[in-house]
């Protein structure tokens, strides 16, 4: 079955955000984190890639790696599974 979820990149702040959702929206929760590596590209041990429900949607959270024109943007993409 095709799973559908909202993915938010960011550039170093993932786990603050996650954290802010968690406490400030009822019903919010990480579900898994992934963190960076020995040899990744992001700093190791900082978050990778999570899933977080935020009241009881499961939304993707990315920190990437890759200096961008932006900290986050407030567009959201589609992660399909």
């Amino acid at each position: 079955m095709t799973k559908v979820s909202p993915f938010l990149m960011f550039e170093g702040k993932a786990e603050e955000a996650m954290i802010l959702y968690c406490e400030t929206i009822p019903g919010s929760s990480v579900l898994d984190v992934t963190n960076y590596g020995p040899g990744e590209d992001g700093p190791q041990g900082t978050v990778k890639l999570a899933r977080v429900s935020i009241a009881g949607l499961e939304v993707m959270v990315f920190n990437s790696p890759v200096h961008h024109a932006f900290t986050f943007t407030p567009s959201v993409s589609l992660y399909v599974d």
